[in-house]
């Protein structure tokens, strides 16, 4: 079995083992040998070992430790893929090996409440929605943890956010629609309607998901990130989860006009990249870190002999970026190498008919669970 699916699938230490010998380890050694475990499913079995097990492995800064962890190990190069056809809604994960090869590992997950619309992920909570766009739900598909987000209005024409506030630490959803938008606290369980304070021409908001070329939103530092143009304009637009605002984010400079722009978070930074018009090239810039930060770096220029020049997202994986760039051609660049590549078996990804998602290893849920589910808290409707 390949390490990945180990990870998954079996507890790489015995628990009862741990048990028996915790009595002879002090606290702090306990901590530092549970810390290395990078599996969800193991983690949540030693919590019930003891309560002081229980403490470690629940703390706030354990999580998010773990959580750093997992967006730098190989991880990263794990995806959710739908399953074709599937009744109730499942997900398999896809990993890409070192080898650059795409293989399933024996792992389904069923989507919670019936929803397999995956709209944004961040932290290892992804975003879903039902066909209706009304019903939201906020999922942990590492832990099976859900809850649903009850929005009053129908968001078929909606752009999907989501991101921690760096100040409050605050898990937020935002909705953004033509004219206004709304704004999801995890923290005080409750929406928030909000109006736009600024102009986009002719399309209200500017995040109109017909006309935007990353509606489900980019989460990268914090903020949420969408590219948005039509034939007069191009903008990058961020929303600002510390004051609750869409703010515009300067381009880079000798970026142009360009109409064929995507986003992505690479290693932990805003990646921007484009085609270059006429020419089978495409061009990427990174982000400085910090939401307030304006400042851009170009990354590389890169030349393919491609039959079509149309360059699709898909997302980066570990050091590198992978693109779609025909329904039938994948392209997976390396950055550090400078090296562009063909993939064949790049169709396990795309066989449930779905743009697959990272899939991260996490612990971490943004709303806290009642003891009994029966009293389940309902979200307030804005």
């Amino acid at each position: 079995m390949h390490k990945h699916a180990a990870n998954i699938s079996t507890p790489p230490t015995d628990s009862k083992t741990m048990a028996d010998n915790k009595s002879h380890l002090p606290p702090e050694i306990i901590e530092i040998i549970l810390s290395k475990l990078s599996s969800v499913k193991s983690l949540l079995r030693f919590k019930s070992v003891s309560k002081s097990w229980n403490t470690i492995i629940t703390d706030p800064v354990f999580v998010q430790n773990h959580i750093q962890k997992s967006k730098e190990s190989n991880s990263q190069n794990l995806f959710l893929c739908r399953v074709r056809s599937s009744s109730p809604i499942r997900f398999s994960v896809v990993e890409f090996d070192d080898d650059e090869k795409f293989q399933t590992l024996p792992v389904v997950i069923e989507a919670p409440f019936g929803c397999g619309l995956v709209l944004c992920f961040c932290d290892g909570i992804l975003l879903l929605t039902n066909r209706a766009c009304m019903k939201f739900v906020l999922w942990n598909p590492s832990t099976r943890t859900a809850e649903k987000l009850w929005h009053r209005n129908c968001c078929r024409k909606a752009a999907f956010g989501l991101c921690r506030d760096p100040n409050t630490d605050d898990f937020k959803v935002v909705v953004a629609d033509w004219y206004d938008y709304s704004v999801y606290s995890c923290k005080n369980k409750s929406w928030i309607a909000m109006k736009r304070e600024y102009e986009v021409e002719y399309t209200g908001l500017g995040l109109n998901p017909m006309k935007n070329n990353t509606p489900k939103g980019v989460c990268v530092d914090g903020a949420t990130y969408w590219f948005w143009s039509d034939m007069y304009v191009t903008k990058i637009v961020y929303y600002d989860p510390r004051d609750d605002k869409f703010k515009i984010l300067g381009k880079p400079e000798n970026l142009g006009e360009s109409k064929i722009v995507y986003l992505v978070n690479f290693r932990g930074s805003l990646c921007l990249y484009c085609n270059l018009f006429g020419k089978f090239k495409f061009r990427i810039w990174t982000k400085e870190n910090g939401i307030d930060n304006n400042s851009w770096k170009e990354l590389i220029t890169v030349e393919y002999n491609m039959s079509n020049s149309s360059l699709f997202q898909l997302c980066s994986v570990g050091n590198k970026i992978l693109f779609r760039v025909t329904d039938d051609e994948l392209i997976i660049y390396n950055p550090c190498e400078k090296r562009l590549e063909e993939s064949e078996d790049y169709k396990l990804l795309f066989r449930g008919g779905v743009v697959p998602v990272p899939y991260m290893e996490s612990m971490y849920f943004p709303i806290e669970k009642p003891n009994r589910k029966w009293k389940r808290k309902r979200s307030i409707d804005i």
